[in-house]
């Protein structure tokens, strides 16, 4: 199920991105553009400041990578490094004990060894992570995964892509579906990201 970023986060309705891509940074700044784009009901934000950021976005070469911050430490476990596909990384935690957990911070492991991604794939792998770094991570209310529980049967948050000239596209796609990048979304997923950062009611999409 979905979860929300704590409420100090929620009322700025941002989310500060520090951009530590390497080879796949432009990817990663036309991401948060099309991001920004897609009327979400958050919007992410470039941070220059590593110690400020609520997501951090880097590459990984291998699942043993692990980033730490503070007492958070992300690791990139269950990545394969040379497929093209990310891993979002989200620690949550509640203010009483009888309160559901709230993401508290979040990084996005980008995989480090697919060589051969055009700038377009690169962008769809980025805007999904990002997507669930902004809450759609499929988190249980005990902390576990319930794996693809957020993503959704059509746009950016299906779960398996395909190759498609220089973009990507649903496994699975309707007749007159497009490539993305242009990024499209789905009404699950829209819905679900309008509820978690404005409370609107999915009934209104």
């Amino acid at each position: 199920m979905p979860m929300q970023w704590n409420k100090h986060v929620r009322k700025t309705g941002q989310l500060k991105i520090y951009n530590k891509g390497g080879g796949w940074s432009a990817a990663v700044d036309a991401a948060i553009g099309s991001f920004n784009n897609l009327g979400l009901g958050v919007t992410l934000i470039r941070e220059s400041d590593e110690s400020a950021a609520n997501v951090v976005v880097l590459l990984a070469n291998s699942a043993a990578e692990t980033y730490k911050r503070g007492s958070y430490v992300a690791k990139a476990t269950r990545l394969k490094p040379e497929h093209l596909h990310g891993l979002a990384w989200t620690t949550a935690s509640s203010t009483r004990s009888n309160r559901p957990l709230e993401i508290d911070f979040a990084v996005v492991f980008l995989p480090g060894r697919a060589a051969a991604a055009t700038p377009k794939q690169k962008e769809v792998i980025v805007v999904h992570e990002l997507l669930h770094a902004s809450g759609l991570n499929a988190a249980l209310p005990d902390g576990n995964n319930a794996p693809n529980d957020d993503h959704d049967s059509e746009g950016i948050m299906y779960p398996h892509m395909q190759i498609a000239g220089d973009g990507l596209i649903e496994q699975l796609h309707d007749k007159n579906a497009q490539p993305m990048s242009p990024i499209r979304v789905g009404v699950k997923t829209r819905c679900t990201m309008r509820m978690l950062w404005t409370g609107e009611g999915c009934e209104n999409n």
